[in-house]
This record gives C-alpha cells, sequence and structure tokens, in this order.
C-alpha cells in the first residue's frame, strides 16, 4: 500500500520496495556524508525525516467516555508523549470518519441522537514540516447516549390492590418504574412496554410513581444510561368489598379501645395489683402488658367468633356493634372484669368455623 495524503495530511503504513529502497539509499548517503542532488533526491531526504517522526507518534490508550446528555457524549484518554495533537472518528456506516481535532485529551461529541450507540477511535499526531505525521488507531470504544424524559405518564386503571400506569413510547432499551415508599423512591419494575402494572397494594390507600427510560450498556455492566425522570402520578387504590387485614386491625384498635373505656374497676384500683411498680408504673402500661401477655393458650375466655375471609367489608360494623354490646353487658354484670380482644388469621379454619377466617376471642 502506498502513503495516504488528505488536506495536506501524511499517514505512513507499511510501504512497497520501492519507497523503502529509497528510503534506506537516503540513510546510507546521509551516513557516507555523500553529496546528494538538490532537487530529484531531496524528497527522499524530506520524507526520511518524517517517517523518523511517525515511527515515535504512540498509539493512543486509556479512551474512555461519560455521558453527558441524549445528545452529548465526552471522550478522554491517555496523553501520548510528543503528539502535536489527536483527531477524532466516528463510525457510520461501517467506516470511521473524522470529527475534528483537538490538542487535549477530551474532546466532546455533540448532536447524536438520543438512545444511540455510537463507536469511537482516535489517534495521534506529531506535525512535522507542515503536515500530519499519525501514529496507529486506538482500540475501538463504544457507548450510548441517554433517552429522553419520559413523557405522557398516567393511571390508566385503578383497582383495590393495583394501579395501571401507561405513559408514551420513546427510544430505549426498557422502562424503569418507581414507587414512593415511605418517602423514598424505590425501583419496583422495568418493561419494554409502554404500560405497567402495580399489584399487591393495599386498598383506600394513597400512592406514588414516575418512571425513566434505560438505554442498557452493551457491556453487560451496570453503567447504564437513563433519561430523565418523568412527572409524579399519584393515585388512590379503591375501597375493598371484601374484608382486608387492614379493616380487621382497625376493628380490633377500636374495639380495644371500647374495652379500655368500660374497665372502670381497672382504672381505679390498678395501683393496688402486686406487679404495680415492677412490671408497669401507669396505667397505659398497665393495659398494655396485659395485651401483650395473654393469649388464646394461656388466658380464659368467655366466646371466639369467626369472620370469614368472603365477608365484604360492612360486616365490621356490624360485628364491632354486637362485640361492644357484649362488653357492655359483661362490664355491667362483672365490674372487676377487663377484656382484652385477641383476633387471628386461620387460614386453614377453626374448630368453629373451617372456612378460612380470622378468629375473634374476648380474653380476661
Amino acid at each position: 500500500m502506498g502513503n495516504y495524503r488528505e488536506s495536506g495530511e501524511v499517514l505512513f503504513m507499511k510501504n512497497g520496495m520501492k519507497k523503502t529502497a529509497a528510503v534506506v539509499m537516503a540513510a546510507m548517503l546521509m551516513g557516507t556524508g555523500a553529496v546528494i542532488p538538490a532537487a530529484e533526491d531531496m524528497w527522499i531526504f524530506s520524507q526520511t525525516a518524517i517517517v523518523a517522526e511517525a515511527a515515535s507518534v504512540g498509539k493512543v490508550t486509556g479512551l474512555k467516555s461519560k455521558t453527558l446528555s441524549n445528545s452529548e457524549i465526552q471522550l478522554k484518554w491517555s496523553k501520548v508523549k510528543g503528539a502535536s495533537g489527536y483527531t477524532v472518528y466516528m463510525r457510520k456506516n461501517g467506516k470511521y470518519n473524522k470529527l475534528g481535532d483537538c490538542k487535549g485529551t477530551s474532546y466532546t461529541v455533540k448532536k447524536l441522537p438520543n438512545a444511540t450507540r455510537e463507536n469511537f477511535k482516535v489517534r495521534a499526531y506529531k506535525t512535522v514540516k507542515g503536515k500530519k505525521v499519525y501514529g496507529e488507531y486506538s482500540a475501538n470504544w463504544n457507548t450510548a447516549t441517554n433517552p429522553q424524559a419520559c413523557k405522557g405518564l398516567k393511571v390508566s386503571s385503578v383497582g383495590t390492590d393495583s394501579v395501571k400506569l401507561s405513559w408514551t413510547k420513546i427510544g430505549c432499551t426498557n422502562y424503569r418504574i418507581y414507587q414512593n415508599i415511605k418517602g423514598e423512591w424505590k425501583e419496583i419494575g422495568k418493561t419494554t412496554g409502554t404500560s405497567y402494572t402495580v399489584k399487591k397494594l393495599a386498598p383506600a390507600t394513597k400512592y406514588q410513581f414516575k418512571i425513566r427510560a434505560c438505554k442498557q450498556d452493551d457491556k453487560k455492566t451496570s453503567n447504564n444510561h437513563y433519561g430523565k425522570y418523568s412527572g409524579i402520578v399519584t393515585a388512590t387504590t379503591k375501597k375493598s368489598d371484601k374484608i382486608t387485614q387492614a379493616d380487621i386491625d382497625a376493628m380490633k384498635a377500636e374495639l380495644t379501645a371500647y374495652s379500655r373505656e368500660k374497665a372502670e374497676y381497672i382504672k381505679e384500683h390498678y395501683t393496688e395489683f402486686w406487679k404495680y411498680g415492677i412490671d408497669y408504673n401507669t396505667l397505659e402500661e398497665y393495659f398494655s402488658m396485659v395485651e401483650r401477655k395473654v393469649s388464646p393458650q394461656s388466658s380464659s375466655y368467655d366466646r371466639v367468633d369467626t369472620i370469614s375471609f368472603t365477608e365484604g367489608s360492612d360486616f365490621c360494623n356490624k360485628f364491632l356493634s354486637m362485640y361492644k354490646e357484649y362488653i357492655d353487658y359483661e362490664c355491667k354484670k362483672r365490674d372487676d372484669v377487663y377484656y382484652v380482644v385477641y383476633i387471628e388469621s386461620c387460614p386453614n379454619g377453626l374448630d368453629v368455623n373451617s372456612d378460612p377466617c380470622w378468629a375473634v376471642y374476648l380474653l380476661y
């Protein structure tokens, strides 16, 4: 192959025998002090000097990148000793085309398409007698721009335990879905489509979501490329038409407060009990101690009722009224008793109800 000359630049590669012979001859003449013809053969010596300079241009190493946005990529590499500058190339249609020259060891490529993978090479050059003499190309480096910000995020539908999100399609590998959980945004899923259903949510509860697009790294590292977050959407799940654990917990809290209110004897005499000053010091501590220690296995109970998992949510109100009436009746009959409301989940049923249910006890 011969020399490549572009706009005053010289690229030296392996030459043919004729050029090699000319260079060797020039070197021999210079070494012997022979007189060299000024016109025809001076070209040989000029090229000899350039060849010597070219041999000393090192190869660019350490090429890396940083994605700055959805349209800009910054390239960086290690300094080549003695280099006058560097030329940056990007592959297009299977060929590496020149992007530009720079004096330093970084170069920002601009006006790129978003979420697009690009390949780059860099080589150092020296300027010799007004011509650029190049070293070897660096190794290829590929990276990608960030996707654009997701748009059009909305709540498509809401259930008692789920929320369906949808958005506008953009160029990316996939979309990441985030949920605000106790004040922190956490990734809860990903999809290649333009919709996602968040499941296993609680009924009648407010939730917040946002998404962003991801261009996955070809090098299979965690260094993926992300677009900006979408806006935040808020959704409230529907109230369940069946009893939930949240309904049961609320019912227990209300019955517990009601039982405490009716325990007049306890409120008047709690300082007379023998564990006062040892296991508890206040009325609140007494109630908490009793409720923490008792269970159907360790205490007596007046009754046990069950609530089927299939009951409607309005059943809790009926159950509350029934148990409040019972507590009223028992406290009038036995003024020194305090009833502890104990509820356990029985997915395999209970003796009094073989179907999945909650068992509700009044312990004393």
